[in-house]
């Protein structure tokens, strides 16, 4: 299923994780929704701006999923409104940047990064986006500064 021009339904959804585990990760109808929305307003638009595909790292995550791979079942990931991604060969700090400054995002966080490791970021959506800014490392999360 065709979410916008450049992204489906199956790359916002497929985990290897999943498939060796024999976990369902089917979404529902407003988990679909939320994946629209997320790949309209941000996802879309990055695909436009740099003119470059991005690679979704993680979609959505059902609870189940989400409880294996030690992620919360309140993540943004388990509601269809985030993604972890990153843009092969732009900067993630250049990317992130760029979301902070020009799309209505709820919020977004770039993790792992280092110069040498460009770690990826994670962005989310829903209407009345907070636009919360962080970093994520070893030792926690950060306001972005």
């Amino acid at each position: 299923m065709k979410l916008t021009n450049n992204f489906n339904l199956e790359e916002l959804t497929v985990s290897q994780t999943a498939l060796r585990n024999n976990i369902d990760n089917t979404p529902s109808s407003d988990h679909i929704e939320n994946l629209r929305l997320l790949c309209e307003n941000i996802l879309q638009p990055l695909r436009e701006d740099y003119n470059l595909p991005l690679v979704v790292t993680s979609g959505y995550r059902s609870k189940k999923l989400a409880g294996l791979i030690g992620s919360k079942i309140t993540s943004q990931h388990c509601s269809g409104c985030a993604a972890d991604f990153t843009i092969p060969g732009v900067d993630n700090k250049k990317v992130f940047k760029h979301i902070i400054e020009n799309l209505p995002f709820d919020q977004a966080i770039l993790e792992y990064y280092t110069e040498d490791n460009g770690g990826w970021i994670h962005v989310s959506y829903v209407p009345n986006p907070r636009g919360q800014a962080l970093t994520k490392d070893k030792q926690g999360y950060k306001a972005w500064q």
